[in-house]
């Protein structure tokens, strides 16, 4: 999940290395993950933001009959959000009411557009799997999670089909 494909911006919480107490930096996600874990690090909330990108992009996928590019790391940020939204709720227990249900609401929505948007995305990749298989063209529309879905099943539609 977390490979380092996006970085997540935090607020440092304590002193490490040459990082001071207030500073905002961005850091891979993989990093934020365990700097955020050992309570050096504030992840800074953009939960929201990625649910306004994953609205647009999916209006975007629904206007256009092809596949369209997706902003760089779209699905490596989401599931960042969806780990530390999930992890939020479960963790801090000492957090008021309202601020716990804002999470959760902001989770369930992730969520739903998270999953819409691949599965949207799926169904246009095997469209394109069924008329152009291994295309270069489809190929650099495509997330680097896509790409291998893309790549794994055409080939297994050329073999079926006998066009390999």
């Amino acid at each position: 999940m977390l490979m380092g494909r996006t970085f997540i911006p935090v607020k440092v919480l304590r002193s490490f290395k040459t990082w001071k107490p207030g500073d905002m930096i961005l850091l891979e996600d993989w990093k934020a993950k365990e700097l955020w874990e050992s309570g050096i690090v504030e992840i800074i909330d953009e939960s929201e933001k990625i649910i306004s990108e994953l609205d647009q992009v999916i209006a975007e996928e629904r206007a256009n009959e092809p596949i369209m590019p997706l902003p760089t790391g779209l699905y490596s940020r989401a599931e960042f959000y969806i780990y530390y939204l999930e992890n939020y709720v479960r963790k801090k227990t000492e957090i008021e009411i309202d601020v716990l249900n804002a999470k959760m609401t902001k989770l369930s929505n992730l969520k739903k557009k998270y999953e819409h948007l691949k599965k949207l995305r799926f169904k246009k990749i095997l469209n394109a799997i069924m008329f152009r298989p291994g295309s270069l063209e489809i190929l650099n529309r495509l997330a680097p999670e896509e790409k291998k879905i893309y790549l794994q099943i055409s080939q297994i539609r050329n073999e079926w089909l006998g066009e390999s």
